[in-house]
């Protein structure tokens, strides 16, 4: 039961995760070795549902194979009886039909288990459903209903308090908006989301939005506003370092300084993004920033480098079957030999132009005629099977008339026995269910009772916690103003309280997202860093197959040993030093490692034997008590202190490593 929870956290993730098909491949081939020799029929559950979210959000063509495992997970949960494990069979073959463009059925399907929870009132499983109809109803072109879904979406993660759903909401929204021509409401929707986002100080997020701000302004064809949005997101995903981000607002500032005839400034960008693409995996994107920068040549006359990077775009996109790149690359490729006057190959690119855009609406036209098909023949066989069961009832019927009458008789003396024993025997069994029943309950009862003790038990560690963690920041702004460094400490102030309102956002939540963790963690190395003077620097390594929004960690389990890292190695080493944190996931566990260049641990108990330094590591011990409590007797080692040492014995600083669940 703990595992299928566990599991919905999945569900959150809307993107692909960014894990390599070959990494997922193998745990995926572990599950199925091991899976069918487990007597926990719930964590069967849980497995074949993990291995069909794989199959489901790997590649378009392995939906097949996800619903055969989901068909698994929906035989396993009924004869168990797990309506949970039902419901979750419900959304993951919406899901599967959604990728599959039916639409309609995926959306009764995932409406199921929206009415699950409901029930239940689970608000942020139903937020999560409620998603996926919108998506669906979306695509469907219903897209004022697919608004007022988003609207009710956004009303239940405004309640939880939930800033980063609320403003994702809002961008899908606003481009629903663009969609149906309602341009004020997208661009109020999209500048919403952006400062719901600076108060989070969500990055990605912001970038996004400024991005699709200036797309919005430049389709209004407002393009000095589209100009100076989308030249702010550059400067933002440009800070980011991230080149996913970087090569779409090269691409759009390409397009839009296309739009504006200015053909010098937009090769610069579209060259920018080819640069990043050239390097990146998909193809699909490659293919689309040649065609490019090759029509942007042709508009410049420079005609064989245009063909070159047209052709090479044209390569691609007709080895990978691209049709929407194919579509682009030959009306290109046409438009640039009617300007040369090769009017031979202009009429042949257009042709080809006209035929795959045939291709493609003949494409959507059978997914509508299979879909009707489908339906058409679903009615035919329920009418065939409503009049076979008709004839069969009428049947059976004359039949059961004739035995009547032969066998009134003998029915009517043994009737009487028949009475007298079955009253009998339901007075025996319901003794025997009350029994069972009073012991059921006995059961139920002391499960719930150990579940809350349980639940009481962390509550009460986290408790601990909270204080501990803000005496210890209110000590450093307490020792900045008694050394008269008054700008710092109004500075710590200032980042103190901001991280304040992070740790009380997630103080009610038993695990919250890593991505919220490190976010606060990065925070309160900062304040240390002002009150250490600047010279505390840190690198966060995350493992890319790690997806930092939909894995759960225990609030606030990684700061004390930073703090630890800080306080005993770094302070007392009196000059700059470094905090690295290394996380990786194996075998349903964050492997933690913070490594410090301080001072080692010989040293720093030997100061604090001398009373130089009187902190407590008080936090480390809660968190231990913490994770013990969530792990229960699954591992016996759970943190690992390793001293660093270099050639000569002398000390390198002290690296803890730390084994977190997350299933």
């Amino acid at each position: 039961m703990k595992k299928i929870a566990i599991l919905f956290t999945i569900v959150f993730v809307i993107f692909l995760s960014n894990r390599s098909f070959g990494q997922h491949l193998k745990y995926i081939d572990s599950l199925k070795k091991h899976l069918p020799s487990r007597e926990d029929d719930s964590v069967k559950v849980g497995g074949y549902a993990d291995i069909s979210w794989f199959y489901m959000t790997s590649k378009s063509n392995l939906q097949d194979t996800a619903k055969m495992y989901v068909d698994t997970v929906l035989r396993i949960s009924k004869e168990i009886d797990h309506q949970y494990g039902i419901a979750l069979s419900d959304l993951y073959f919406g899901m599967i039909n959604r990728r599959k463009g039916n639409f309609k059925t995926g959306i009764d399907q995932v409406q199921n288990f929206v009415d699950y929870h409901e029930k239940r009132g689970d608000s942020l499983r139903v937020a999560a459903g409620l998603y996926q109809i919108g998506v669906m109803n979306s695509y469907l072109g219903n897209y004022e209903k697919a608004l007022g879904i988003y609207q009710r979406t956004i009303d239940i993660y405004k309640r939880e308090k939930n800033a980063k759903r609320v403003a994702n909401l809002l961008h899908s929204t606003a481009h629903i908006q663009r969609k149906i021509g309602k341009y004020d409401k997208a661009i109020s929707n999209y500048t919403e989301a952006i400062n719901i986002l600076k108060e989070i100080n969500y990055v990605t997020g912001i970038s996004m939005s400024t991005e699709s701000l200036g797309n919005t302004y430049g389709e209004l064809e407002e393009y000095d506003k589209a100009e100076n949005y989308l030249l702010k997101a550059l400067d933002i995903v440009n800070g980011e370092k991230r080149p996913i981000g970087i090569a779409s607002v090269n691409e759009n500032l390409g397009n839009l300084y296309a739009k504006m005839k200015n053909y010098e400034k937009s090769l610069k960008h579209h060259l920018e993004s080819l640069k990043i693409r050239e390097a990146m995996a998909s193809k699909k994107n490659l293919a689309l920033s040649l065609t490019k920068v090759g029509g942007i040549y042709s508009e410049l006359g420079k005609n064989t480098k245009a063909e070159a990077y047209l052709n090479k775009g044209l390569a691609i996109a007709e080895e990978y079957d691209l049709k929407p790149v194919l579509e682009e690359n030959y009306k290109v490729l046409s438009e640039h030999y009617t300007r040369t006057q090769d009017f031979k190959k202009a009429l042949t690119y257009q042709k080809s132009y006209a035929q795959i855009k045939d291709s493609i609406l003949d494409i959507e036209k059978n997914k509508q005629l299979l879909e009707l098909e489908t339906r058409y023949e679903t009615a035919e066989k329920d009418n065939e099977i409503k009049l076979l069961t008709k004839e069969r009832e009428i049947q059976e019927a004359r039949a059961e008339k004739q035995a009547t009458l032969k066998n009134a008789l003998i029915a009517g003396v043994a009737l009487l026995a028949v009475i007298a024993g079955l009253v009998f025997y339901v007075m025996q069994q319901r003794l025997k269910n009350q029994k069972t029943l009073a012991a059921k309950n006995e059961e139920i009862k002391i499960s719930n009772l150990r579940e809350q003790l349980g639940t009481l038990e962390m509550k009460a560690l986290r408790a601990q916690m909270n204080p501990h963690f803000l005496f210890n920041c209110m000590n450093s702004i307490n020792r900045m103003i008694l050394s008269n460094d008054n700008k710092n400490a109004s500075k710590y102030l200032t980042k103190f309280s901001k991280l304040v309102r992070l740790m009380l956002e997630n103080s009610e939540a038993q695990k919250v997202p890593l991505e919220d963790e490190l976010q606060m963690l990065k925070s309160y190395i900062e304040l240390e860093s002002i009150r250490f003077k600047g010279k505390i620097d840190y690198i966060f390594d995350v493992d890319n197959d790690i997806n930092t929004e939909s894995t759960l960690i225990p609030s606030m389990v990684i700061q004390p040993f930073v703090e630890n890292a800080i306080w005993h190695g770094l302070l007392p080493k009196g000059e700059p030093g470094r905090i690295t944190l290394v996380i990786k996931e194996e075998n349903d566990y964050l492997h933690c490692s913070i490594t410090d260049d301080g001072i080692g641990r010989e040293a720093s108990m030997q100061l604090q034997k001398n009373k130089k330094f009187e902190k407590n590591s008080m936090g480390i011990k809660i968190t231990t008590d913490r994770l013990k409590l969530m792990t229960k007797e699954k591992l016996k080692e759970l943190i690992d202190i390793v001293d660093l040492k270099s050639k000569d014995d002398s000390s390198l600083g002290t690296q803890v490593n730390i084994l977190i669940p997350i299933t």
